[in-house]
């Protein structure tokens, strides 16, 4: 018994190849291979910062070859610029923040930002930063408690273990600092 595809031939769009359509799809079969599919719907393009040509699809405006292009035609002062992200929060600029490694654009958590500048340290990447009224965007310290990522729904610390923590750590480096000096 013969397949009802074989006795149905089509032109491919992209090269004018004849074709036999897959079992089923005869109606939306327009092309003989997927590098043809592919073919049709790219276009070459010259990156307008490094001159090297690239692919990209028929529908995007790209001018740019990659996001380093990108970022070089791009102004880089975002100081006083708050970016919120796709999530809702909020973003500030931090070029010096020892958290950015790998971040183009030196933007660090705003509600971050404003728990270290109250707390006079870098939070630790285990420490969580929630929001009380649970609006992203409202990062008056007010609003803000400071959670360990040591319980699967995070459990608040109460300032008083801040402050010891902190104090802690004050006196552990100091001591350090003698028994060196001792050792030497």
């Amino acid at each position: 018994m013969s397949s009802p595809c074989k006795s149905i031939v089509k032109k491919c769009e992209a090269c004018g190849k004849e074709f036999h359509p897959k079992y089923g799809s005869f109606d939306k079969n327009r092309w003989c291979s997927s590098d043809c599919f592919y073919q049709l719907g790219r276009v070459k393009r010259t990156c307008d910062v490094c001159g090297k040509e690239f692919i990209t699809r028929r529908s995007l405006v790209r001018k740019y070859c990659s996001r380093s292009c990108y970022l070089k035609v791009r102004p880089h002062n975002f100081k006083g610029d708050v970016h919120i992200n796709g999530n809702g929060y909020a973003y500030a600029y931090a070029p010096d923040h020892p958290s950015i490694k790998g971040n183009d654009y030196r933007r660090v958590p705003e509600h971050r930002l404003v728990m270290e500048k109250f707390l006079g340290r870098f939070l630790e990447p285990w420490e969580i930063v929630h929001h009380k009224n649970r609006i992203k965007t409202d990062n008056r310290i007010e609003n803000l408690e400071l959670w360990a990522n040591s319980h699967p729904n995070g459990a608040s610390i109460p300032q008083v273990y801040i402050d010891e923590i902190f104090q802690l750590r004050a006196r552990i480096t100091q001591l350090e600092s003698e028994l060196e000096i001792r050792v030497n």
